[in-house]
């Protein structure tokens, strides 16, 4: 076969080839895509309120954006020739067409609108489109736009201006604690607003100028009472710059779209507390003896508070202290305590001590504790006693009839040093001559250079003119020793 018959034949093969494709492409058929892309969700929501401040950037609907962006969702339907980014538009207002879109695929758009763009009223938002073969679709949703230019004031603020704040009122460890000093106040805003800021409330930061604000920043939390959402409390025990004397008090109240009202600026409207210290300062580690007697002071902070102006100092020329009720002289005070020499001559046994300091605002701290003497040493020595016989005689005539012969015995204590336990213990006698009065008579302690008195009596029998009678005695010294004594 020639060169050119073979090159008309292959030709041939390809058109035959080419044929065969025609058709079978005309036999399986063509598929064409008729139906629009659907749009699934737009925000703002259809029959939503935008707030705006009407100055140009601020708005409000679900959180704040600067400048307000409209988002939308779409796809093509499943097999379809898919979205064409190019054809999504968003349109205010029927001809007003946004061009300030940071996103534009296939899936989303989401497009920034301007204050001229959302001036008050309402408008119909428009998302439109389009697939790759040309479907478009136009999706309408409602919205209104409504100024509020109107800054959130409050009321009915308790504790009212002028009022005064003590200390005691402070106390407490918690920053949640309600129990504890706390503004009330009530939010007063427009009928169809935007909405208080919740962290704007009460001094949310330092008045420019006012050294003297009680409140800065956080150390206000603010708690909305769930049953009245204007209504709210402020505790403020933990105020960094609460002190004694004149605090200043100046409101901050700002809404979503930026409307800020504030005191700061203006002085005259500034409220005014005084806050005084009446807890009484702390007088502890009292401690006293035969030589020193001292005591600590502490003028305290209200427990919790962060600020270190809230206690008046201590008044140290107001320390007293007492033994007994006397005041102690000679004593050295001091901003955090007292010393004094124990006074000398003090009696031995158990002595009453208090102290007692004032604070600078007059607030009076005491304490009391005891102080012991002890006896000087004791120098053991047997006591010099004596026994001193009285004249015999019947005491009664019944007496004389019994034959009881009474004789009074006088003990004296001749020494310096007092005899305890002082006890005739025995007696012998002769002649039949009985003691009928107890052997053991007690006659307690006896003083240096006294004596004690008592009758002992003597059964003497018929014939009987004359006896002997020896006696018997102990005693003890003021060291516990025991002595006994032959009289």
């Amino acid at each position: 076969m020639s060169r050119k018959s073979m090159t008309r034949t292959m030709i041939l093969i390809a058109l035959l080839s080419l044929a065969g494709l025609l058709t079978q492409s005309v036999a399986l058929g063509v598929v064409i895509d008729t139906t629009a892309p659907t749009v699934s969700s737009v925000t703002p929501a259809d029959g939503s309120k935008i707030y705006t401040n009407g100055s140009s950037t601020i708005y409000y609907q679900m959180g704040n954006s600067t400048p307000l962006t409209i988002r939308a969702t779409y796809a093509d339907e499943p097999g379809g020739s898919g979205v064409d980014p190019a054809s999504v538009m968003v349109h205010l207002d029927g001809s007003n067409m946004l061009y300030d879109c940071p996103i534009q695929t296939d899936t989303e758009v989401a497009c920034n609108a301007t204050a001229a763009d959302l001036f008050p009223g309402t408008h119909p938002v428009d998302i439109y489109v389009g697939d790759l073969e040309g479907n478009m679709t136009m999706h309408r949703t409602w919205v209104t736009v409504v100024q509020d230019s109107t800054a959130p004031t409050y009321a009915n603020l308790s504790i009212p201006d002028g009022s005064t704040i003590y200390t005691s009122q402070l106390n407490s460890a918690g920053i949640n604690d309600m129990s504890a000093l706390r503004f009330d106040y009530d939010i007063v805003d427009g009928t169809d607003s935007s909405g208080v800021v919740p962290m704007s409330h009460v001094n949310e930061s330092v008045p420019p100028g006012v050294a003297g604000a009680m409140i800065m920043n956080s150390s206000c939390v603010k708690t909305p009472d769930a049953n009245n959402t204007t209504h709210y409390s402020c505790q403020v025990n933990r105020a960094k710059l609460l002190h004694l004397g004149d605090n200043t008090l100046a409101i901050l109240l700002k809404d979503r779209v930026g409307n800020l009202s504030s005191d700061y600026t203006n002085l005259a409207t500034h409220k005014h507390y005084t806050v005084v210290d009446d807890v009484a300062p702390v007088v502890s580690s009292l401690a006293a003896d035969a030589s020193t007697i001292s005591a600590s002071f502490n003028d305290r902070q209200p427990t919790g508070a962060l600020s270190t102006q809230l206690a008046a100092g201590i008044d140290s020329g107001t320390a007293v202290v007492t033994v007994d009720g006397n005041p102690v002289g000679g004593c050295s005070a001091s901003a955090s305590g007292v010393s004094c020499a124990t006074p000398s001559g003090l009696a031995p046994g158990v002595h009453a001590v208090a102290v007692s300091v004032n604070d600078n605002a007059g607030n009076t701290g005491t304490a009391s504790g005891t102080l012991t003497i002890d006896p000087p040493p004791c120098v053991p020595g047997k006591p010099s006693l004596t026994l001193a016989k009285g004249s015999p005689s019947w005491a009664s005539m019944d007496d004389y009839a019994a034959r009881e012969l009474s004789l009074p015995l006088t003990v004296s204590n001749v020494g310096a040093d007092e005899a305890s336990a002082v006890a005739i213990t025995g007696a012998t006698n002769t002649n039949g001559v009985v003691l009928i009065t107890p052997t053991d008579i007690q006659l307690g302690a006896i003083a240096g250079g006294s004596a004690a008195v008592t009758t002992v009596k003597f059964s003497v029998p018929h014939g009987v003119a004359a006896f002997t009678a020896s006696f018997t005695a102990s005693a003890s010294d003021g060291c516990g020793n025991s002595y006994g004594y032959p009289v």
